[in-house]
């Protein structure tokens, strides 16, 4: 895959096309080692992300301190792109702290990324504390104790990530007033907690037909920050729109036996330069 183009609100003063802009070609340089990012007492590490491919840091601009975060689109595609984003976050030396409600945590994913990118699968993975929830009262209770966990944790985590924490309440087992009791309560708990950890939060969401994300009303959480969705691309590539800041960042498919920038040819369609997303070094090969 490859970063195509970017377009929306971040497009002022580029000199590109109004409404686009024009992609950076930049050179995949190693993982900055995680004894020199900054971190500031009681912040999460910065950045959060690896300085390339362009992906990332247009990732880090949607990831802020006290702020959550949401990802949602077709089941498929946020199953194939989370681990993606896990694994550069902690292949970067960051740490993540995941509460799983949808059980999908895919952790051969991230370590076959890991190898990947060059690291060490048991590395990578070493960063991610898991815990799951097989019902809504473990999900609630693991919400409530998270930034208990997470203050006495070394080290502290960099990102927290909710993987669908609401998808258990679709369960026909639930009563309904369990869900009038709880899903409001669940949703204060995760409006807090960033706030109250100065922490980014994920809230993933499985599927793009299920309804708001809890919470996303005006006004109903001060916690609320971007949020990201991913779309199917005709050319089998992806999508990924960011609500807020009206920009969109295009991943398309590689094609056959490409293995550089230069190699690529749109014919003009999107704008030229694109780079690859799915290796953090040129192949040698």
């Amino acid at each position: 895959m490859a970063v195509a183009s970017s377009r929306g609100g971040e497009g002022a003063g580029s000199g590109a096309v109004p409404g686009t802009v024009r992609p950076t070609i930049l050179v995949p340089a190693p993982f900055v080692p995680a004894s020199s990012l900054r971190r500031r007492p009681g912040f999460p590490r910065e950045p959060l992300f690896p300085a390339t491919p362009e992906l990332f840091p247009w990732l880090e601009r949607r990831f802020r301190a006290g702020e959550r975060t949401t990802l949602g689109g077709p089941a498929a595609l946020v199953g194939g792109f989370l681990p993606f984003l896990l694994a550069a976050v902690a292949a970067n030396g960051g740490t993540v702290s995941v509460r799983e409600g949808a059980n999908r945590f895919a952790p051969y994913a991230i370590g076959a990324l890991a190898r990947r990118w060059g690291r060490p699968a048991s590395e990578v993975l070493g960063h991610l504390r898991v815990a799951r929830a097989f019902t809504v009262h473990q999900m609630v209770t693991l919400a409530e104790r998270w930034g208990d966990e997470e203050a006495v944790a070394s080290p502290p985590a960099d990102l927290l990530v909710a993987s669908d924490p609401f998808l258990l309440f679709q369960d026909p087992e639930v009563e309904a007033y369990e869900r009038e009791a709880l899903i409001p309560h669940l949703e204060a708990v995760l409006g807090r907690l960033p706030r109250a950890m100065k922490r980014p939060l994920l809230l993933v969401r499985y599927g793009p037909d299920r309804g708001p994300v809890p919470g996303e009303g005006p006004g109903e959480d001060p916690a609320a920050g971007e949020t990201l969705r991913l779309e199917p691309r005709p050319d089998g590539g992806l999508r990924l729109r960011a609500e807020r800041a009206r920009a969109t960042l295009e991943l398309v498919a590689l094609a056959p036996r490409q293995r550089y920038l230069e190699e690529f040819d749109d014919g003009g369609a999107i704008g030229g330069g694109i780079q690859r997303w799915g290796a953090l070094s040129p192949p040698t090969a």
